[in-house]
């Protein structure tokens, strides 16, 4: 346990130190990871690891690349995706992203106009549950799939 925690949390210190060590912030994670049976398991890991980081360097967020490597291993895991590849070695993130897209349900596209009626209507019967960052976050998204 205190080995993983240490694995980590020189993930962590790489992560604050520098945007260029992207990789091997990965590279420890998914080793960590990898070595955990449940979501659960590394999801506490990180966590502990991240206030441990925040404590000690007095910062309110975590880096980048932390965060970035926590989203893409934690969704694999979440999905049920092998950290590992045929030849036993862990995967990269580019390869788990690809992974993760795979196993995404593909949604069905909409017309402009469709998605347009979705947002008035739900502007039109704003219920309580609703509130502004939802609405921006449709529109975000429209005029996203509109360009």
């Amino acid at each position: 346990m205190e080995a993983m925690l240490s694995t980590l949390y020189a993930a962590a210190t790489e992560a604050l130190v520098s945007e260029t060590s992207a990789t091997s912030t990965f590279e420890k994670m998914i080793a960590v990871a990898y070595t955990h049976s449940t979501v659960d398991t590394f999801a506490k890991e990180l966590k502990d690891t991240e206030k441990q980081i925040k404590k000690d360097y007095e910062i309110g967020s975590m880096p980048g690349p932390w965060r970035s490597a926590k989203s893409v291993i934690q969704s694999a895991m979440k999905l049920g995706i092998s950290l590992v590849d045929d030849n036993g070695g862990y995967r990269g993130k580019s390869a788990l992203q690809q992974k993760i897209k795979e196993a995404k349900p593909v949604k069905e596209d909409m017309t402009n106009q469709e998605y347009t009626d979705k947002i008035i209507g739900s502007l039109i019967a704003m219920p309580e549950e609703l509130d502004a960052k939802t609405v921006h976050g449709l529109v975000r998204e429209f005029l996203n799939n509109s360009y």
